[in-house]
């Protein structure tokens, strides 16, 4: 026998064997999806820095800032294509961590979801009748601890219990509670009951505590007044109200039974942000968004325009 031809043999098959396990997993299972190929980040050409390569699942850097979007995407009077559409026209390079969404049909939860990205998780409530409510993360960044209900506050189990997500950074540790809400608008009483509750329920978290929605408290500018349920809502300094940094309306009602085209409550805000507990120490900003042509609304857009809140970990 060629001792150096039988070496040959070897070698071959040796480098097969290396090259053939450098594209596979063991036993030949295929790859998870934080094997995916990593994705290039190209710097600008006047920057004449060569291209980094950044593995897709690599975590995102710490920065203890948080973009929070929150919507009413009525769900009756809204089509799902349009709003999907529209939010990630918003989210364009994954510029919020997480969205609160309320008027959600159950049909809608998930294609809000793949609207975003598939990156981005969801949990969504169960009370309430036609619509939901949804909070959507960015799994990147995020890990969710657990969620769930307050459903002392479905009243009557007629209307919608908030909806609470723990998050935990996968980069810092940071933990916090976000909760999405949309508290009655025909019944005052129900809806001032609500706001106390909110306030007492607040009063013993220990984590940070960050809540958007669609709080029906008919906030007006010209007084600077909001209706009973959100003095309540102010109660002994639980809650603390992320103002907008310009009042902006966030509603558009026009009468359907005398509908006029004009807004016949111009001036005041139904949507709301509020911390409490040690969050009310943190940074936050609130700025309602105004895109061209969002109002008035027409049978495929929201009747809400879209605010954010920014918070920084001090």
């Amino acid at each position: 026998m060629d001792c150096s031809a039988n070496g040959k043999h070897w070698l071959i098959l040796l480098c097969f064997c290396f090259s053939g396990a450098a594209g596979s997993t063991a036993f030949g299972e295929e790859a998870s999806p934080s094997n995916e190929m990593a994705e290039p980040v190209v710097a600008p050409a006047t920057d004449r820095i060569t291209t980094a390569i950044i593995p897709a699942s690599n975590p995102l850097v710490p920065t203890g800032r948080y973009n929070l979007l929150s919507w009413n995407v009525e769900s009756d009077g809204a089509e799902s294509k349009v709003i999907c559409d529209q939010l990630a026209d918003l989210n364009k390079n994954d510029h919020y961590d997480i969205f609160t969404l309320s008027e959600v049909l159950p049909a809608d939860l998930k294609k809000f979801r793949y609207a975003l990205g598939k990156h981005y998780k969801y949990v969504y409530s169960k009370s309430g009748f036609s619509d939901r409510l949804e909070i959507l993360y960015n799994e990147n960044k995020f890990e969710l601890v657990r969620h769930f209900e307050i459903k002392e506050i479905n009243i009557l189990n007629r209307y919608r219990a908030p909806l609470v997500a723990h998050l935990k950074d996968r980069a810092n540790g940071t933990e916090f509670l976000v909760m999405v809400n949309h508290l009655a608008r025909g019944k005052a009483e129900i809806r001032q009951k609500q706001a106390t509750m909110l306030v007492e329920w607040a009063r013993d978290q220990t984590l940070p505590v960050f809540a958007l929605g669609d709080y029906n408290f008919d906030f007006v500018f010209k007084t600077r007044k909001g209706n009973p349920a959100f003095s309540n809502m102010l109660k002994d300094n639980i809650w603390r109200w992320v103002e907008p940094v310009e009042l902006i309306d966030t509603n558009w009602y026009d009468n359907p039974r005398n509908p006029d085209g004009i807004d016949d409550y111009p001036g005041s805000i139904l949507d709301f942000a509020f911390v409490a507990g040690s969050a009310k120490n943190w940074k936050s900003t609130c700025r309602v968004l105004v895109r061209e042509g969002d109002f008035p609304d027409d049978e495929t857009t929201s009747d809400h325009r879209p605010f954010e809140m920014v918070i920084e970990k001090p």
